[in-house]
């Protein structure tokens, strides 16, 4: 990828997780064999219930290979009636535009060779809208705050160090030669950002190294896995009293610190959070610090508290074990069938 100073300048953060980007890799996931441990869970529970009627959407979204690059057109779109509203908004060039480069790989999807531009179109909408709801809805809840946590870093390097800092710090795939960032094990691409800047999506679902679109004509983004996320071990449910079982070992007012150290936070927002003095947070930090379930660090006059992976573990839930990232740089397993 290629920066001018006005790329530089023009470089973000998503403002959160996107919803459709999420879809397509874990569209992707699903249809591995043999990947990653922490999404093994999620792999066993949603497999057997993803409806035949489903494998179009698979068509155009493989593990390996190119994915249609309609399928993602937003860059931090978190709502799903949002998101899908701009899907349905895809032009008949921009299907051609993907059906091309499917035909180029020697392959056509069904929805290629059996519908029409607006009926293909209006088919992966309601395929996506029903596979959010099997697979992701679950879960998104867990899925978004892991996001959110890494987001939040990343805006820190920003906001502290500036973009340089945080092209250089992103990936171990990523490499940020002055002007050029190298992604290593990817595609043999040429980004030109011809002055229109980046966004960089960080994301639960994407694996290995960072990913971006094959159109070189649509707005820059640039994917790329989280550093840590939690294991998508049983749904996540939005019943009454779910953190009793920790507020009974840590008691509410340390669960609520821990919690609202999950993305970074200072002496005073949990003061605020919690409802206590700055002196009692100062207490309460001091036992889950020696605990190892937070780290604080000072940050200019104030510190920083930020949860660590054994207190992410600790408040998702009692079987959700949180793992770091891992890269291997050795051939992706082929899959010899989808679902």
């Amino acid at each position: 990828m290629h920066f001018d100073s006005e790329d530089l300048a023009r470089t973000t953060v998503a403002p959160s997780a996107d919803v459709l980007w999420e879809i397509l890799l874990g569209l992707h996931a699903l249809q591995e064999r043999n990947e990653e441990v922490a999404l093994d869970g999620w792999r066993r529970r949603t497999r057997p219930i993803i409806p035949a009627s489903l494998r179009p959407l698979l068509e155009i979204a493989p593990p390996r290979g190119y994915s249609a690059d309609f399928l993602t057109p937003t860059r931090g779109t978190a709502d799903l009636g949002t998101a899908v509203d701009r899907l349905l908004s895809t032009t008949r060039n921009e299907l051609t535009r993907d059906f091309t480069e499917f035909a180029r790989q020697g392959r056509t999807p069904f929805i290629a060779r059996s519908l029409d531009a607006r009926e293909a179109v209006r088919r992966v909408a309601r395929d996506v809208d029903e596979f959010y709801k099997i697979a992701l809805a679950p879960y998104w809840k867990q899925i978004s705050r892991d996001i959110e946590v890494e987001r939040s870093q990343l805006v820190q390097i920003l906001a502290e160090h500036g973009v340089e800092r945080l092209l250089g710090t992103l990936h171990p795939y990523a490499r940020w030669e002055h002007p050029v960032l190298h992604v290593d094990h990817y595609v043999d691409q040429d980004v030109q950002l011809g002055g229109r800047g980046l966004v960089l999506v960080p994301s639960f679902f994407c694996r290995h190294h960072p990913i971006t679109l094959r159109a070189p004509e649509l707005p820059p983004s640039l994917v790329f896995p989280i550093a840590r996320r939690t294991w998508l071990a049983k749904p996540q449910t939005d019943e009454p009293g779910g953190n009793q079982p920790l507020e009974g070992l840590l008691g509410r007012t340390r669960t609520t610190v821990l919690k609202t150290a999950m993305t970074g936070c200072s002496t005073t927002d949990i003061a605020r959070a919690a409802g206590i003095s700055p002196a009692s947070v100062s207490h309460h930090t001091k036992v889950l610090r020696e605990a190892g379930l937070i780290t604080t660090r000072r940050d200019g006059y104030s510190v920083c508290h930020e949860i660590t992976d054994l207190g992410l573990s600790l408040l998702t839930s009692t079987v959700n074990t949180p793992i770091r990232q891992l890269h291997s740089p050795g051939p992706r397993p082929k899959d010899p069938q989808a679902i």
